[in-house]
């Protein structure tokens, strides 16, 4: 699992144009880099959500 601490130095380093933007939900897409290896992850604190892809949702559904 990755750290908060890391996801937090992704999310601060990584563009919106450089995310992976898998959909969660219309409010929700990761914002880690794209390419990453592991869980989606979007959000801060108590708020952030982490997930497995989905196949429904394709990545890059957001651009």
């Amino acid at each position: 699992m990755t750290s908060d601490n890391r996801l937090d130095l992704e999310f601060a380093y990584t563009s919106h144009d450089d995310s992976c933007k898998d959909l969660y939900s219309p409010y929700y897409y990761c914002r880690r880099p794209r390419g990453h290896d592991g869980v989606h992850a979007a959000g801060f604190g108590s708020s952030r959500l982490r997930w497995d892809h989905r196949a429904d949702h394709p990545p890059r559904m957001l651009s």
